[in-house]
C-alpha cells in the first residue's frame, strides 16, 4: 500500500475530507492532553505570531501548517525520545483563527468570512452571506479548492441537500463558494460539464 497514489493523482477526482485536515496558523489555539501527565496538558495552547507553540521541556516548536495529528505524532516522538515511556498524547482545535470561505456570485453579501470554528457545512457557509439573491440559481453552487498547489472544483445542489438527498458537505480552509456558475468563463463551464454524473465530486482544473 506504501506506493498508492493520493486520491488527488487518481484520474483527477477525490472527495471532501474531514474538518480535521484543519491546517494550523498563527493565533489559533490548541488542546493537547498527555495521558497521566497533567503537566504536559493544556486545555487552550496558543500560536504565536511566528507560527510556534511554547511548549514545557521542549521548548519552541514550529507547528504552523501541520494538521493537529501531525503535531500530536511529533509531541509523541520527542517527548518519547528525551522524556517519555510511550506517551499518549492526543491534539485538538480549541479555536481556529485561520478558517476563511470566500463567497462570490448571487448571494446577499459576498466577501470573505472568518470562521471561529474549523468545521462548517455548505449550508452554514451560505447562509454567512445573508442567503441567496432572487435571481440566483440554487443548483448552480460551484465550491473552488485548492489542494497542493493545484485548483479543483465541484458542482452542488442546493435543493438536493436541503431536501436531504444529497448530503451537505463539509467546507474546508480558504475554498471559494461561486452561486450561479452560469456566470463563469467558457472554460470553467466545459470543466463542469465534464464533471462525472454524480454532483459534489472535485476534479481538477487544468489551468
Amino acid at each position: 500500500m506504501g506506493g498508492e497514489l493520493p486520491p488527488a493523482e487518481r484520474g483527477g477526482i477525490i472527495t471532501p475530507v474531514a474538518a480535521e485536515d484543519y491546517l494550523l496558523g498563527p493565533l489559533d489555539t490548541l488542546s493537547i492532553k498527555v495521558f497521566r501527565e497533567p503537566e504536559l496538558s493544556f486545555d487552550s495552547l496558543p500560536v504565536s505570531l511566528s507560527g510556534k507553540i511554547s511548549y514545557p521541556l521542549l521548548g519552541e516548536l514550529s507547528v504552523a501548517g501541520l494538521s493537529t495529528a501531525e503535531i500530536a505524532r511529533l509531541l509523541t516522538a520527542q517527548l518519547n525520545a528525551r522524556y517519555l515511556r510511550n506517551a499518549s498524547v492526543s491534539v485538538s482545535l480549541d479555536r481556529a483563527a485561520n478558517f476563511t470561505v470566500t463567497l462570490d456570485g448571487e448571494v446577499r453579501k459576498p466577501g470573505v468570512y472568518q470562521i471561529p470554528g474549523a468545521r462548517l457545512s455548505l449550508l452554514q457557509a451560505v447562509s454567512l452571506s445573508e442567503g441567496l439573491t432572487e435571481s440566483a440559481k440554487s443548483d448552480e453552487i460551484v465550491v473552488i479548492r485548492e489542494i497542493d498547489g493545484k485548483r479543483y472544483i465541484a458542482r452542488f445542489d442546493l435543493n438536493e441537500i436541503r431536501a436531504g438527498r444529497a448530503p451537505d458537505p463539509q467546507i474546508q480552509q480558504t475554498d471559494v463558494i461561486v452561486v450561479g456558475y452560469s456566470q463563469f468563463t467558457s472554460l470553467f463551464r466545459l470543466t463542469l460539464a465534464a464533471l462525472p454524473g454524480a454532483a459534489g465530486l472535485f476534479i481538477a482544473l487544468n489551468q
